[in-house]
């Protein structure tokens, strides 16, 4: 991001959470801070006491920029604060719906699609016919049998059937939200006896319900993948396995991520990557990384790119339904190079719409408004 701002003229730094921090923004402060950006709303809170919610950002008196990828359940001190001078960016719709519904501000979150911005890359050179599926996991089956045997039988009780309300809905098209199933299920019953079990608000019972049940949905994809294309040749790296390792299936290599877990070796192999989103309406960072590397993705989710590209992209996502998954891995795996081109297709559509250029003018834009609404 940083090398992004500076290709565009504007002199970028980078502040490190550290003991200069304050000397640091004092230092920048007396040359001019335009906004500040902070990844994840890491740092919002930063000066502020239980006696005191000032924080730094506004002795400052700068626009600050909040930008999020994940859901405002996790870690939710980064999205509350209520200074009009923070503004909160979510890079996933659903999420900015939620943080606008239930996380009182006097003004409202925003949405602007994750760019991509990544520039490692496997330079055209793939080889190998499997997919890359990389993903660590927490064992559904563990999950829902640790709930099953739980002594607090309201709060289990509500969680196995709005995991189950989730898992069912994944198998029949994924039309609908995850957080929207809970919210709906969530009625003032439901909340008055979750209210008096878990001794606490409503906000911070619906929080923490949908933070516990937050996982089962990419957990759940992430299960389907392997379940649905035991067939296939598939690279699984990650954690949480050791159930699906005890089959014993030929086709199914379980590997660990080192230290190049990042890098782009997941991208490299003629059939590409599987992806779980971590909900259904979201691009993935993994997805976004092979479009960087103009490598081939099957995405786990119903992102909606009628919507926001106006074409039909229905073959590189998949739903539940059986073998929707497997239908989609054998068109890869009967031509790579046409699957590669349509995700490049994709790429190319999606970069055009949601750029790096047209990310920093809307930050831009975004920090002019703030600092409007602050001096109102």
């Amino acid at each position: 991001m940083k090398q992004a701002f500076e290709r565009m003229g504007r002199k970028t730094h980078i502040v490190h959470l550290e003991d200069s921090l304050m000397d640091e923004l004092a230092a920048f402060h007396n040359k001019g801070i335009d906004f500040v950006i902070l990844w994840q709303g890491v740092g919002l809170q930063i000066g502020a006491t239980d006696e005191d919610p000032t924080t730094v950002w506004d002795h400052l008196k700068v626009p600050v920029l909040c930008y999020h990828g994940d859901h405002p359940v996790h870690m939710p001190i980064h999205h509350k604060a209520m200074s009009p001078l923070v503004q909160h960016i979510y890079g996933t719709a659903s999420f900015a719906m939620f943080a606008n519904t239930h996380f009182p501000r006097e003004s409202g979150a925003t949405f602007f699609p994750t760019p991509v911005w990544f520039t490692d890359g496997v330079k055209g050179r793939f080889e190998g016919d499997f997919f890359v599926f990389p993903k660590n996991i927490d064992d559904l089956d563990a999950t829902l049998n640790g709930w099953r045997a739980a002594s607090q039988r309201r709060i289990a009780g509500f969680l196995l059937d709005a995991a189950d309300a989730i898992i069912g809905e994944f198998r029949n098209g994924n039309r609908t939200n995850h957080h929207d199933i809970i919210d709906g299920m969530l009625n003032p019953e439901a909340m008055a006896a979750l209210c008096e079990d878990l001794d606490n608000s409503a906000f911070t019972v619906r929080v923490h319900i949908h933070m516990v049940l937050d996982k089962i949905y990419r957990n759940m994809v992430a299960e389907h993948v392997v379940n649905d294309l035991k067939d296939v040749p598939l690279k699984i790296y990650g954690r949480g396995w050791e159930r699906f390792q005890r089959r014993q299936n030929p086709n199914h290599e379980f590997l660990s991520f080192d230290a190049m877990s990042d890098n782009a070796f997941q991208f490299a192999s003629r059939y590409g990557i599987i992806d779980a989103a971590p909900t259904h309406d979201a691009l993935h960072d993994r997805t976004l990384r092979a479009m960087s590397n103009r490598s081939g993705f099957l995405m786990g989710s119903n992102w909606s790119y009628e919507t926001f590209l106006g074409g039909d992209y229905s073959d590189l996502f998949f739903d539940g339904a059986p073998g929707a998954l497997r239908a989609r891995a054998e068109r890869v795996m009967q031509s790579p190079d046409a699957h590669r081109a349509q995700c490049a297709d994709f790429a190319r559509h999606y970069q055009s719409h949601f750029s790096l250029f047209s990310f920093v003018k809307y930050l831009e834009e975004m920090s002019d408004m703030v600092r409007a609404r602050a001096r109102a």
